[in-house]
């Protein structure tokens, strides 16, 4: 089938409702063909299933490995910016604990306080029962159930690449509101260095005429959507709330996503 014929029957799908049970369909043909490794990192590991559901396709060993990267990056970079002694952290999206198993035990450790939040129960309920923390249910667009200037670090790995500008923007104000004055935010998104080198080949010259572009629209919060900016247009709606402390570009080698570190205004 040719692009272009493609692309209209997906829309087509997207506009009638039908591509969700496709898209769940393509979920269970990938959960039959995960990669199963036996690895040893002495965390719970939760079945293939949900990690499908968080990570489209992967294996147990990128499970382990990734978090537990991606948890010292988080980490190190809220050091790195001032965030030292016990901590109050809220992982917004956490899934079925990809980070968390990395990220809790420690955090908790040092005196502070842990908290995951997604839009799937099924996740949280494993997470809840597994993993250090307190885990509660967030829905597709804010409020969440945390007080104003309650947290000192958030971070988001992969939540705002599935949203709409609409949302994002309504993320954004939301991570705001709850973090205490000073505190950081550490939230991924999808940039021009890694649309080229990762995305549908179509998005890289859209992106270079719009400032946020919306791949397979439909399915909002699902793999099924991906949402593409600039880090400049990123930056500017960043600062609406945020004083932009640096972004780090999408890592083309290692497929990282781009990350914005963000802080709270006094």
């Amino acid at each position: 089938m040719r692009d272009p014929l493609r692309r209209a029957v997906h829309r087509g799908l997207e506009l009638t409702g039908l591509i969700g049970p496709l898209h769940r369909r393509q979920e269970r043909e990938l959960v039959r063909s995960f990669a199963s490794e036996a690895v040893d990192d002495q965390r719970p590991m939760p079945p293939a299933e949900l990690i499908v559901l968080v990570a489209g396709a992967s294996g147990h060993a990128w499970f382990s490995e990734r978090g537990r990267a991606d948890a010292e990056r988080f980490l190190a970079l809220a050091a790195k910016h001032g965030l030292t002694g016990p901590l109050d952290v809220w992982d917004l999206g956490c899934g079925c604990g990809r980070i968390a198993r990395w990220a809790a035990p420690e955090v908790i450790a040092g005196g502070g306080t842990f908290h995951g939040s997604d839009i799937n129960r099924r996740l949280l309920d494993w997470c809840a029962g597994a993993l250090p923390g307190t885990y509660f249910v967030n829905r597709l667009t804010p409020p969440v159930k945390l007080a104003p200037a309650s947290i000192d670090l958030v971070y988001a790995y992969s939540v705002l690449t599935h949203l709409r500008e609409k949302g994002t923007r309504a993320w954004l104000a939301e991570t705001a509101r709850t973090l205490r004055p000073g505190g950081i935010a550490l939230l991924t998104f999808h940039d021009e260095d890694y649309a080229r080198a990762w995305g549908p080949a179509e998005v890289p010259p859209l992106l270079a005429a719009q400032d946020y572009v919306v791949w397979n629209d439909a399915l909002e919060g699902s793999n099924y959507l991906s949402a593409w900016t600039s880090r400049a247009y990123f930056t500017q709606m960043a600062q609406e709330h945020f004083e932009v402390l640096e972004i780090i570009p999408g890592q083309t080698d290692t497929a990282v996503q781009a990350t914005a570190v963000l802080k709270r205004r006094a």
